[in-house]
Order: structure tokens, then C-alpha cells, then sequence
């Protein structure tokens, strides 16, 4: 591997002009010997890299939980918009990816990996992981609606699983609710409630699983997660188990 890529990889640069630089300034030591180009080759598993004299250490898989802010595209590119990768400067657009999207218009939990094995289990419609959205309706959602949701709706090219359904607060001119579904279609969220002649004014995803959104995580900023840490939230295991556990 390219030792400035892995400077990227393991944090310690932003990007590879950052490690570039950190190279040219003399400030990195693979096996206790200056490194002069960023183009040398390391050996991530038995080189010793140290950066300003701590020790860099390799990991295959990363995970970031972001949370995501309007306006950001669910993409690793876009020629016109801010993707979600431009908000996490350790994962290379080249490699990391989102696991399921979310709309522009939508904020909250949204992962971040280089994992696709993860990913696959997460987005595969076999799991029926389930995610849950804080939305904002318009008007009140009628006793018949929340009977539907909670019993499947059916589309043209879809009929959606059933749903869970929690008030929050709300009157005459909008409601705030709690969905959770374990499907991923496009605008499905959107969909449901619009069948019901509610539309949906705000959403945000503040659950996956059994991994929340953190309360004091601001829009815009991520969090980084072990592999074990997000397995187990995520899918709920526990300790009883390693079903399911990255290997």
C-alpha cells in the first residue's frame, strides 16, 4: 500500500496532499527510518509507522455514523451537490460508501463503511433490520391510517410490510410520529403517509436496529464505531452470541 494512502486510511492525514506534506516535513518514520515519497510502499500489517512519534495502526474496516444534514446527497460523487463522503474526511470516496441512502431532504442516521459484507447484511431485505423515523406530518393521522401502516399499504409495484406506528404530539395542522419499517424503498416513508393524505413536511432517521442517533451529535458530524461496537448495536447481539460477527 501507498504510504501516503495510508496515512489517509488510518487518520492521521485528511487527505493525500495533507500526507504529502506531513511526509515532506520529515514527520513520518516507517520502521524507524525517515520516509522520503509518498509513493513508498508499507506494509500494513509488520511496518512500524509513526507520525510526530505515535504509532499508526491499520484497520481493514472502518465505521462512521454521521449525521446527516438536508441538502447532502446519499452518494459517493455528484457534479452538482455535497456528498456524504465530503463530510468525513478519513473515508476515501474511493472505498467508503453509504449503506442504503437517504433522501436530500432527509436528515439522521446514516452509516458509513468500507465493509461490504456489513453492508449486505444491513440493506438485504431478508434481515428486515429495522429503522426508525421521526417525522412531521401534515394534519392529524386518522385512526384508519394508522391501521394501514400498521398492516401493510399496498403500491403498484409494492405492498410494504407492517409498519410500527407511535404518536408523539400533533393537531389539527400537523403530526409529529415515530415510524419504523424494515424495508428500503424509495421514498417508501414519503409514500406511506402520502397514501393516507398525510404529506410529510420533516423527517429523520433516529434509529437503525439497535443503534440510535446520539442526542449530542450535530447535524453535519460523525462518529466513529468498532467493528464489534456496531454488530452488536446494530443486529443486538450479545455475548451469548457471535452469530453474525465480522471475522
Amino acid at each position: 500500500m501507498r504510504l501516503d494512502r495510508f496515512l489517509t486510511i488510518t487518520g492521521a492525514a485528511a487527505s493525500r496532499r495533507d500526507a504529502k506534506n506531513l511526509i515532506k516535513n520529515r514527520l513520518v518514520t516507517v520502521n524507524d527510518i525517515k520516509a522520503v515519497s509518498p509513493e513508498q510502499q508499507t506494509d500494513p500489517d509488520n511496518d512500524r509507522v509513526f507520525v510526530k512519534g505515535e504509532q499508526l495502526f491499520y484497520r481493514q474496516y472502518r465505521y462512521f455514523l454521521l449525521n446527516k444534514p438536508k441538502g447532502v446527497i446519499s452518494a459517493t460523487k455528484d457534479r452538482i451537490s455535497d456528498t456524504v463522503l465530503s463530510l468525513i474526511p478519513e473515508a476515501d470516496p474511493k472505498s467508503y460508501f453509504p449503506v442504503g441512502r437517504l433522501d436530500i431532504d432527509t436528515e439522521g442516521l446514516l452509516l458509513i463503511t468500507n465493509d461490504g459484507a456489513f453492508a449486505h447484511r444491513l440493506t438485504s431485505p431478508k434481515k428486515e433490520v429495522p429503522k426508525t423515523y421521526l417525522a412531521v406530518v401534515s394534519g392529524m393521522v386518522s385512526e384508519d391510517g394508522v391501521k394501514r401502516l400498521e398492516s401493510g399499504i399496498e403500491f403498484a409495484d409494492f405492498t410494504s410490510k407492517p409498519a410500527k406506528y407511535r404518536f408523539l404530539s400533533g393537531n389539527a395542522e400537523s403530526t409529529t410520529c415515530c415510524l419504523t419499517i424494515t424495508e428500503g424503498r424509495f421514498h417508501q416513508v414519503k409514500r406511506m403517509f402520502h397514501a393516507l393524505g398525510n404529506e410529510v413536511l420533516s423527517l429523520k432517521r433516529i434509529q437503525i436496529g439497535g443503534l440510535r442517533l446520539p442526542d449530542n451529535l450535530p447535524l453535519g458530524a460523525y462518529r466513529e464505531y468498532t467493528s464489534e461496537q456496531l454488530y452488536e448495536a446494530v443486529f443486538q447481539l450479545d455475548e451469548t452470541t457471535d452469530k453474525g460477527r465480522p471475522v
